[in-house]
């Protein structure tokens, strides 16, 4: 007799729960619900609101988030199970239970799923389950009203409608669903992960963990399990067997033999008991981060499959696939005693993070964390099958593997990801920064509020723990730095103490000790290891440089504060969040704007800007380098340049530095909904000119340049494994192609290291910045896995080169049954070349947002996907611009 999980899904309805005057059945006006999903879902399906995505169609559904609302279903039972459970795996947020008619229980967050025995309510044939979902944003008023009146001053801020002591600081969802910079303001409810009947006759896995002890070539790895048995089974011999097989990187071809070990007995007596097991493997494959290099960086992995068993049948299997390695977080004093380093060691090699935030990809994230539907807006939801979800999930992951990414950092306004998110960067070799979701805010931390932290964080750390993909806990985001910069000052708030303090630095970090011990932890982020120093310093911790962008800090001679130049000045040891806002792409604005609503400073388009930058100061941050936008095509194609550039400037600069500098998260990969922010894949799954970018700035060997001076140095930055050595050639060309001059190198640079490699003279070329421009390219003389190395360097602004007609031509040809063969050739210097094919999303494999020197060419493979049938179809719809 097996445990059983059956999913109830269908036959679900909801209707609003009037707050004035009580609920009554018979008063209801029930619609048809989807499940799991978000009340604003299923309001938009039903014809009630309008996709909150619109134009600004968020306005018009704030009443929403006011309302209390009940859903409901009716399942049928075909003889009671004796010993069952029913598992809401997340309700959001704040929910009342019952059980035809019986109060099952209260849920309070989110963030962890919630489990209720049910073996003696169940009927024989029809129950009805009601859940009923009371306002977060009203309850989290209540709330903070009720701290305020009963807690002493050192305990509270004097102004509960501070946006960062509210609603949001009393209720454990998701933070970004208040509203953020990048998002918009729809808090909503739901069941937002399934709901699963479980039934378990004899036992069931509930939790296991496993712990590695490498030796040599070899490892020790020990599972240990908790297993429920059920009552009235004590009779029934049980064992606990776990078995593993090599599995290399997830693909079949590389499956090895198996690895196992003898049963182990579960003793006997209904409750929870506590199991352990031991495999030795020989000749270990281990487990490594995405490098470039593809023998230094395979994901190898192994299949887990762990059951509790007879000699008859298994009563329950859990299978997952895990990976061998070991991850720490190094802070060694510098020899100077002037600092101390941060910096990520996996299996004994220092790895440089080249790295972005993650955000939740959909404003609800019922939409992607049930890993059921994907889509751009609401209407396209209740279209979407599961097997379309997985697949923007694993493209938004792979395309950053693609981009040379090894680390993720799942930002601490969001939620906990889902289970394939995990999976996903297991495969790819994607490290995983996670953060606790608390940010931005202060937060409660005495009380019942203190054990909520603590319950939460031993599900998600439960939850998430054995995937090796996970490289550090991260107790907040940001909190720390807005205490101690004392964030609200000017508004004349400020917080007596660290509220949330008790959370980060007491529970968190007993939580992961407890039941994580293997992953570092870090109290917040930004942090510089001690609350003696400023968790924004460059010589401890992590940092986060928002000076640039938000005009504070040091500037360079002749740049404006707050432009992207000044990350040049920055010597932070390792920058987990910076970036530059843009537009998202083309599709994305035709599906959220109506014709009308298409050009550059329309009341949408603004209203499509979070940033709380100022629109005008947006702008006026392209116009700085780019020209003015007068359509809404040159707003796309100015400001992805200008990001593109921004993030290239920082990146690149901090790459130099390796050594002092270990790690860039730039902010951010993706995003919820359509916006212009910065996010380097917009919410359509189109890519950005910073996300080409992103493939060469991250590439494994990289030249950079950068002006000192009336010189311009030419340096080398190695993640590879192997020094390298090869030849380095400077060059001063035109526009038309002309070589001014050159200079060769004997370039080297150390295995994982940065060297200044060669510099060129400027001197001559005075007066004449604007029409020449500086270009470098690096051959290794033997083979290392890379080829070569190129990048490129304007003298002037790219809004005052001085440039004539590029002379672009095109051809397009069938390539194979997938792909079509797209080459642009230059006649003369093309900066920033870009092409699309009309309606179809951007293919992040192809090149995108390139130059083409002056009688260059290059072909593109493109998917040509299901919108394009022809080459000809193709050379319909494509469109090219260069600068």
């Amino acid at each position: 007799m097996q445990t059983t999980r059956t999913t109830l899904g269908d036959n679900w309805r909801f209707t609003e729960l009037n707050p004035r005057g009580g609920w009554s059945g018979s008063d209801l006006d029930w619609m048809p619900a989807q499940v799991p999903g978000h009340v604003h879902l299923d309001l938009m399906r039903n014809g009630v609101i309008e996709d909150p995505f619109h134009r600004m169609a968020e306005r018009a559904c704030a009443w929403v988030d006011e309302t209390d609302w009940v859903y409901e279903t009716t399942f049928r039972v075909d003889g009671p199970p004796a010993h069952a459970y029913l598992l809401f795996k997340g309700l959001d947020t704040i929910a009342e239970i019952t059980l035809n008619g019986e109060e099952l229980g209260r849920t309070d967050n989110m963030f962890i799923p919630h489990e209720f025995p049910v073996g003696g309510r169940l009927r024989r044939g029809d129950n009805t389950l009601r859940i009923i979902f009371r306002s977060a944003l009203r309850v989290g008023r209540e709330r903070c009203a009720e701290w305020m009146a009963h807690c002493s001053s050192e305990d509270t801020l004097p102004d509960t409608n501070w946006a960062r002591w509210g609603p949001r600081s009393f209720v454990r969802k998701a933070q970004y669903m208040y509203g953020w910079d990048w998002g918009p303001e729809l808090v909503s409810c739901g069941i937002w992960q399934p709901v699963e009947l479980v039934t378990v006759p004899i036992a069931r896995i509930l939790d296991w963990r496993y712990d590695v002890e490498f030796t040599d070539d070899n490892a020790v790895v020990t599972i240990t399990a908790e297993v429920e048995r059920a009552p009235g089974q004590g009779e029934i011999e049980a064992y606990f067997l776990p078995g593993m097989v090599f599995d290399g990187n997830g693909t079949e071809d590389d499956v090895g033999a198996g690895i196992g070990c003898g049963p182990v007995t579960v003793p006997a007596g209904e409750g929870r008991h506590v199991v352990s097991a031991v495999l030795e493997i020989d000749s270990l494959k281990i487990w490594n981060p995405n490098s470039g290099d593809e023998e230094s960086s395979r994901a190898n992995l192994y299949s887990l499959q762990l059951s509790v068993y007879s000699s008859d049948e298994p009563f329950d299997t859990s299978n997952q696939r895990i990976g061998l390695r070991k991850v720490e977080l190094r802070r060694d004093p510098d020899p100077d005693g002037l600092g101390q380093e941060f910096r990520f060691r996996v299996n004994g090699c220092d790895v440089f993070a080249k790295g972005a935030n993650w955000i939740p990809s959909h404003s609800l994230p019922s939409v992607l964390a049930s890993d059921k539907f994907g889509g751009l807006t609401f209407q396209e939801v209740q279209n979407r099958t599961e097997r379309e979800a997985d697949i923007r999930v694993a493209n938004l992951v792979k395309a950053a593997a693609d981009a040379g990414i090894n680390m993720l950092r799942v930002w601490g306004g969001g939620v906990y990801e889902s289970r394939h998110f995990y999976d996903l960067c297991d495969q790819h070799g994607i490290l995983v920064w996670q953060d606790f979701p608390y940010g931005c805010a202060y937060y409660p931390d005495k009380a019942e509020y203190a054990e909520a932290a603590r319950i939460e964080a031993t599900a998600a750390v439960r939850r998430i723990r054995n995937h090796p993909c996970l490289a550090l806990w991260c107790g907040n985001n940001e909190n720390a730095e807005m205490f101690h910069d004392q964030w609200g000052k000017a508004e004349g708030v400020t917080a007596p103490r660290y509220l949330g303090e008790h959370i980060y630095h007491e529970i968190l970090p007993a939580v992961v000790a407890a039941e994580d011990p293997k992953t570092p932890y870090w109290p917040s982020s930004p942090w510089s290891g001690t609350s003696e120093i400023d968790p924004q310093s460059e010589d401890y911790g992590d940092r986060h440089n928002w000076n640039v962008w938000h005009t504070k800090g040091k500037t360079m001679e002749g740049v404006p504060p707050g432009d992207w130049p000044n990350y040049l000045l920055d010597r932070g040891r390792f920058s987990s969040e910076f970036g530059f806002s843009a537009s998202c792409g083309l599709n994305a604005w035709e599906k959220c704007t109506a014709p009308e609503d298409r050009w550059p400073r329309s009341p949408v388009v603004r209203w499509h800007d979070k940033t709380r930058k100022g629109y005008d100061k947006y702008l006026e941050y392209i116009g700085l380098h780019f020209p003015e936008p007068r359509t809404l095509e040159d707003l796309v194609y100015f400001s992805q340049a200008n990001q593109a550039e921004a993030l290239k400037c920082g990146i690149e600069h901090w790459r130099r530095n390796k050594g002092r500098c270990w790690g860039t998260l730039f902010w951010q990969l993706n995003d919820c909904w359509p916006v212009q922010s910065w996010s380097v894949i917009d919410s359509e799954m189109d890519p950005k000119a910073a996300y080409f970018a992103c493939k060469r700035f991250y590439a494994p060997l990289l030249v950079s340049l950068v002006r000192n001076g009336d010189t311009v140095e030419a340096h080398l930055t190695n993640d590879l494994m192997d020094d390298i050595q090869g030849e380095l050639t400077i060059t001063v060309e035109t526009f038309d192609g002309d070589l001014l001059t050159s200079e060769a190198f004997d370039g080297f640079v150390h295995a994982n290291s940065a060297a200044n490699a060669g510099e060129i003279s400027m001197a001559s070329m005075k007066g004449h910045e604007r029409d020449v421009y500086v270009y470098a390219r690096f051959e290794p003389y033997w083979e290392v896995g890379v080829k070569q190395a190129e990048n490129l360097l304007f003298l002037a602004e790219p809004k005052d080169l001085r440039l004539s007609d590029s002379g672009l031509t095109v051809s397009l040809e069938a390539s194979g049954r997938r792909s079509i063969a797209l080459t642009i050739a230059a006649k003369r210097f093309a900066p920033y070349v870009w092409w699309r094919l009309s309606g179809v999303v951007g293919d992040t494999r192809a090149d995108n947002f390139f130059h083409l020197r002056a009688h260059e060419s290059r072909t593109i493979l493109i998917d040509r996907g299901d919108a394009v049938k022809t080459a000809d179809d193709a050379r319909g719809r494509l469109s090219i611009r260069s600068l």
